[in-house]
């Protein structure tokens, strides 16, 4: 244990340790604490760095920035809330990355305790007459406690590596319907939902009670886009959930058409209300002659089946002239409107 002498002390703080066998890593941790202005304990032990902390969220954010994922895996550390180096808890410490994932799946968890989140609203327009709105596809963000937004990307990432996907997909579609209703829209209402969260019957009735149950929302309003964030094993097991649906009365959308499992096999064996073309399709549309044939082949194959197909990511009116031209039936893009609080 060191002498009092040798290292300052703040009432209040506790201490961070970080141990790694790499001494050339714990020199990294330690250049990239100190560069932060964050005090350390001089312990004059091997592979271990010190450093004054009242907790982890200030620390942990600044080896994330400089380590890769790897090292946030070699690297460990403890926190302990004792006035000095308490070195007996080392055995207790868990690596730089599972402290990362429990802070944001804490952080996640109270947002949406707190129902700290909220629903934009994108129009998706006839391609015939563009001041005709068919619904709008809903998008969750989160927010901080000031009230700025979270992004969806960081909602999303955090919620799968803390495993509480199925939380967040909840609150998303049970925010949708809660602006839905706000408003008062009597257009159709795009909520993406995750195909685990309803590949049962017990989850899909989970999903209705906590979505639909308190707002007393009408399900033939609702268009379900099935996202490919996670693949179904089999077409047989996304046929079941497509019929459950359709018996409650709800239309299905597949997202991101053209990839993953998202292709012209799925048209004819699901039967989907509406294709929604990915980006990936519309862009660069206007110089890929190619790109324009696979979309009017889709379009054909879809009319054939009597399924509508949106196309996303439209962006300028000649990309939306060439995809009516296509034969699409709606569009949706930032030509239309961005996400935005209210419908348009």
């Amino acid at each position: 244990m060191p002498d009092d002498s040798l290292y300052p002390h703040v009432t209040g703080l506790g201490h961070a340790f970080f141990w790694c066998p790499d001494i050339a890593l714990r020199d990294r941790v330690r250049a990239a604490l100190s560069s932060a202005d964050i005090i350390e304990v001089p312990l004059g032990e091997a592979g271990v760095v010190c450093f004054l902390a009242d907790d982890m969220e200030s620390l942990l954010p600044v080896l994330e920035d400089k380590l890769s994922l790897a090292e946030r895996r070699d690297v460990r550390a403890l926190l302990s809330a004792s006035a000095r180096p308490a070195l007996s808890e080392y055995g207790t410490m868990q690596s730089v990355e599972e402290l990362g994932l429990r802070l944001s799946a804490r952080w996640l968890g109270e947002m949406l305790a707190e129902r700290r989140y909220k629903s934009l609203m994108q129009p998706i327009v006839h391609a015939a007459d563009h001041g005709e709105v068919l619904g709008y596809e809903f998008l969750v963000r989160g927010l901080h406690t000031d009230g700025t937004e979270i992004p969806a990307p960081a909602l999303f990432e955090t919620a799968e590596a803390a495993g509480m996907l199925y939380a967040l997909d909840m609150a998303a579609g049970e925010s949708a319907v809660r602006t839905a209703r706000r408003f008062s829209l009597q257009e159709c209402v795009f909520v993406n939902v995750l195909p685990y969260s309803i590949d049962t019957e017990s989850g899909l009735s989970a999903w209705f009670d906590t979505v639909l149950g308190e707002h007393g929302f009408k399900p033939e309003q609702l268009v379900m886009e099935i996202v490919e964030s996670q693949q179904f094993p089999d077409f047989e097991t996304l046929q079941a959930l497509v019929q459950r649906l359709k018996e409650r009365g709800i239309r299905i959308a597949l997202d991101d058409f053209g990839t993953g499992f998202n292709n012209l096999a799925t048209i004819t064996q699901i039967q989907p209300d509406f294709i929604k073309l990915d980006k990936s399709l519309t862009k660069d549309l206007i110089t890929d002659g190619r790109k324009w044939t696979l979309v009017a082949n889709i379009v054909d194959s879809a009319k054939q089946s009597d399924i509508k197909v949106i196309a996303e990511g439209v962006e300028d009116k000649k990309t939306a002239r060439m995809l009516e031209s296509a034969g699409v039936d709606y569009l949706q893009g930032y030509l239309f409107g961005y996400p935005a609080d209210a419908p348009l």
